[in-house]
């Protein structure tokens, strides 16, 4: 049989089918399972095959109006229809210009940071499965899009610490990055001591940089996207792989609530103090409310230890590790 356009056969076979009267059915006969009808088809092929002769399909004529060949969908075309959806479609949010500046800095820093080069549009949408609280899944997503009212888009409001929302008391611009590392006004040492403590209790002891959110750089929410992939770049090959990408694996959650958790309550407490008059955020002042929050169970790991407590094998593979990574 000549090779050529699948279109008169396909044609002919829904002429054949619509020529008959009677019901239809079409049944999967597994091949070399000595069915009747099928081993009548191959044998028939095989004859084909074999004969040397050559039949063009161009040669098998359909009757007129047998076949629709132009099907439409309200009243109109299928190919005008095809090229409106093309024409209007809507591109994804990561596509637009407003994520272009943010998906160029989260590729430079994270390869400035873990020497890995990542694809940042595979990792952004990652912002709403990452365990962290909603409300801060909602910031780091306006930011990302800048669209977060901070500094130079912060409109106001009618209370005396209204500025504070465009310039911070040490002088600089507000930002989400300045909130969450803090300044000469605001030293979040004791907070931050608080974090370290919970993260060791949980985390593999290691000198690998996603274990130390303290070595993130000046947007230390960036690596939060990306943990997974980073850890499990970065890790060289050796014996005893499997078992460190286990430990990371099962502390992951609980470390990403951990740090989501304190980033969480640094900014609502910021925010408080822009917007009420009667609160002011001294750091020392917010340890035992840090503590509380730190302490809530992680969603990905409620009543699952294992995620909490690494095994010991692993954590021991993992301190063998500690330099490989940086």
């Amino acid at each position: 049989m000549s090779r050529g356009p699948p279109t008169p056969l396909l044609q002919y076979l829904l002429y054949l089918l619509r020529d008959r009267t009677g019901r239809i059915r079409f049944i999967k006969a597994k091949a070399h399972r000595d069915n009747l009808n099928n081993n009548i088809a191959d044998k028939l092929a095989n004859e084909g095959r074999i004969s040397g002769r050559i039949f063009d399909i161009s040669t098998l004529v359909v009757p007129q109006g047998w076949v629709d060949m132009a099907p439409v969908l309200c009243h109109q075309p299928l190919d005008y229809l095809t090229c409106l959806v093309v024409s209007n479609r809507i591109p994804a949010p990561t596509r637009t210009n407003r994520f272009g500046r943010f998906l160029d800095r989260w590729t430079v820093m994270i390869g400035t940071l873990f020497d890995r080069v990542l694809d940042p549009g595979s990792h952004v949408m990652k912002v709403w499965s990452i365990t962290v609280p909603k409300g801060l899944k909602e910031v780091l997503w306006k930011e990302m899009n800048g669209a977060l009212v901070l500094g130079h888009r912060y409109f106001g409001t009618k209370n005396k610490k209204s500025d504070m929302g465009r310039v911070c008391l040490c002088g600089q611009e507000m930002s989400l990055g300045h909130i969450l590392l803090g300044c000469a006004k605001y030293k979040l040492q004791p907070l931050f001591a608080e974090l370290k403590d919970a993260l060791l209790k949980v985390s593999p002891k290691s000198a690998f940089r996603t274990l130390h959110p303290d070595e993130w750089g000046s947007s230390p929410w960036y690596p939060l996207l990306a943990l997974r992939a980073i850890e499990e770049a970065a890790l060289p090959i050796f014996k005893g792989r499997k078992k460190v990408l286990k430990a990371l694996k099962l502390s992951r959650p609980r470390r990403e609530w951990l740090i989501g958790n304190y980033y969480w309550m640094l900014w609502k407490w910021r925010m408080k103090e822009i917007h009420e008059d009667d609160f002011t955020f001294v750091p020392t002042f917010c340890v035992a409310s840090l503590q509380t929050a730190l302490l809530q169970p992680c969603p990905e790991t409620k009543n699952n230890t294992m995620a909490d407590e690494p095994d010991q094998a692993s954590t021991a593979k993992v301190r063998l590790m500690d330099g490989a990574y940086k």
